[in-house]
């Protein structure tokens, strides 16, 4: 499979230059030995024999325009090395600036993004404890219209039961709405029952595919912005499943443990899914946002988003995230 590159860092520049001082040393040591063993040869007396000879072509010259022109070369060779050096810390300042924007960017998309769930909770409670409790009421109200009409009240008794099943339409799709919002039991029973309801409902939908999940590690004490990016991640995930690969046999992988990042041991969550559908090229360009969206989740906790696919060969995507991603840094 082929992988999409995700992002570069800092630590891919390119080193410094040798320090000026050393360089400058190697200078006067190469002057230094080429001054001892001109003394040791007799180069100049030799140099001044054979230019003699050929003084009607004004050759004698020649060493006094050598020396001017390695003088020359000398200053334009530090002017350059000035400019580089210009050039350098410039690239520098902007690299770092970029940095900056770059942070700001993802700490504004993480805001953004747990005001957008924040929402959608609220409006998923209002929905079911305003409206399913008015629902509700209605439905029991017409189902008491109809038990007291009987046959005596034909008309009544019919509008009864059209009211039932009006109520008892709005009421389910009020509850999709709900669960489009906001996970069944994410906020009750956690991430991985969560998680194990979401595949269930897309093992209903989508019967000629095969699933299978694993979750390893302790899944408490995560940040909501942390829990809500790793179930929207897996529902996305299926999601293009059921678009793209309906027969394929899905694998969903997700562990939190411990790992050595630059000599340090984070605590680190990993999502791994992948499918032995027909798969996609990733060299071109994709008309979706899903991809997008879920790398934009990622990247905001200050995660890593990987994509791996080939034309019949499947797809995988792999996201790795700080478990203490979106939790309030500690007061020292």
């Amino acid at each position: 499979m082929s992988s999409e590159p995700i992002h570069s860092s800092s630590a891919d520049r390119a080193p410094p230059s040798s320090p000026i001082w050393r360089d400058l040393g190697w200078v006067v040591a190469v002057t230094v030995l080429a001054a001892v063993l001109g003394a040791a040869f007799d180069l100049s007396e030799k140099v001044y024999r054979f230019t003699r000879g050929m003084e009607r072509f004004q050759l004698d010259e020649l060493p006094g325009a050598l020396f001017v022109l390695s003088i020359a070369l000398a200053w334009f060779a530090w002017r350059r090395y000035r400019d580089a050096r210009r050039e350098l810390r410039r690239r520098r300042m902007l690299e770092e600036q970029a940095e900056r924007l770059l942070a700001d960017n993802r700490r504004l998309a993480s805001q953004a993004l747990q005001a957008q769930e924040l929402e959608r909770r609220h409006l998923a409670r209002e929905l079911h404890d305003e409206l399913g409790q008015y629902l509700n009421a209605i439905s029991l109200d017409a189902a008491r219209i109809r038990d007291l009409s009987g046959e005596r009240e034909p008309e009544i008794h019919r509008i009864a039961l059209g009211l039932m099943q009006s109520a008892t339409h709005v009421y389910r799709e009020i509850g999709g709405m709900i669960r489009r919002l906001r996970p069944i039991g994410l906020d009750e029973f956690g991430l991985p029952s969560a998680l194990e309801h979401c595949v269930d409902g897309w093992r209903e939908r989508l019967p000629e595919a095969s699933f299978s999940m694993t979750i390893e590690g302790d899944f408490s004490g995560l940040s909501d912005a942390l829990t809500i990016t790793l179930y929207r991640l897996v529902q996305e995930g299926l999601t293009n499943v059921s678009k793209f690969a309906r027969r394929a046999r899905v694998e969903l992988f997700m562990v939190r443990a411990p790992r050595e990042h630059n000599g340090t041991q984070i605590d680190e969550i990993v999502v791994t899914m992948a499918d032995d559908g027909p798969g996609t090229d990733l060299t071109k360009p994709r008309s979706g946002l899903g991809l997008i969206g879920m790398r934009e989740r990622v990247e905001a906790l200050g995660g890593e988003f990987h994509v791996a696919s080939e034309p019949q060969r499947g797809f995988l995507f792999c996201a790795r995230v700080p478990a203490q991603a979106g939790l309030a840094e500690p007061v020292n």
